[in-house]
């Protein structure tokens, strides 16, 4: 069997395309686009699901939302999820609910939260000023998927693996270099699940990736049991990568 067929074969195997890392405006300040437009933009590029992970931490919501409570934040961070599911429902993409966590007080390292749902972030909320040890230990709940993010740029350090059920291997930002080598063999070595993301939160953002998978999750807890089986396989600009 040639390339071109066994890669037939693993895509009809494989036939769902979800993007596990995006950003969206005005919940992420990094973002440029509304949620309506990301979720059109990857739509359009022949993706069957998405996760919003905007970025949070405490200093978005006193800094950014200038939020002086957690009802007010959250609903703030909310608010991209919401309208990014509005559209995800009128043109036919899945939309699931995910969180970027970052402890900031203590570093700049940052963490996917999936498998997670409104009532789980208000709990997420009060472990913010902790660590991310107390928060795994006390918080996260066993149908959540806990990643560390893009762990090999510059000024970050890793977390103990054995509070971490995967690592973003390959990130695919265009502005950072995530040393995906590094990242890769570390996941490696220590037996976490490597996902792949877009970390998409720029227009002309080209170079997408997917996570393929056999089925299509129908929310953010389906989407991190299918992560935690680890049966699934990555695609760059449309190169497949296997475990």
């Amino acid at each position: 069997m040639n390339l071109a067929a066994i890669k037939e074969q693993l895509c009809a195997e494989y036939p769902y395309r979800i993007e596990l890392h995006a950003h969206t405006k005005p919940a992420s300040p990094c973002g440029d686009l509304a949620p309506e437009t990301v979720v059109e933009t990857f739509a359009a590029a022949g993706y069957h699901g998405i996760a919003i992970t905007n970025h949070f931490f405490t200093g978005i919501f006193e800094r950014y939302y200038q939020a002086s409570d957690k009802k007010s934040a959250l609903e703030q961070y909310l608010s991209d999820y919401h309208r990014a599911l509005e559209a995800g429902e009128k043109i036919g993409i899945k939309v699931y609910l995910g969180a970027e966590l970052r402890w900031e007080h203590l570093s700049d390292n940052d963490y996917l939260l999936l498998g997670v749902d409104e009532a789980m972030l208000s709990d997420v909320f009060d472990y913010m000023k902790g660590d991310a040890a107390t928060f795994v230990r006390d918080c996260k709940s066993e149908k959540s998927f806990f990643l560390q993010a893009h762990p090999y740029r510059d000024g970050l350090t890793r977390l103990n693996p054995e509070l971490l059920d995967g690592m973003e291997a390959f990130n695919l930002h265009p502005g950072h270099n995530s040393r995906i080598a590094l990242a890769s063999q570390f996941a490696d070595a220590h037996h976490l699940i490597k996902t792949i993301g877009t970390d998409f939160h720029h227009e002309g953002h080209h170079n997408l990736c997917a996570t393929r998978m056999k089925i299509l999750p129908d929310d953010s807890f389906a989407l991190a049991a299918e992560l935690k089986k680890n049966d699934f396989i990555a695609e760059i600009s449309g190169s497949l990568l296997l475990p």
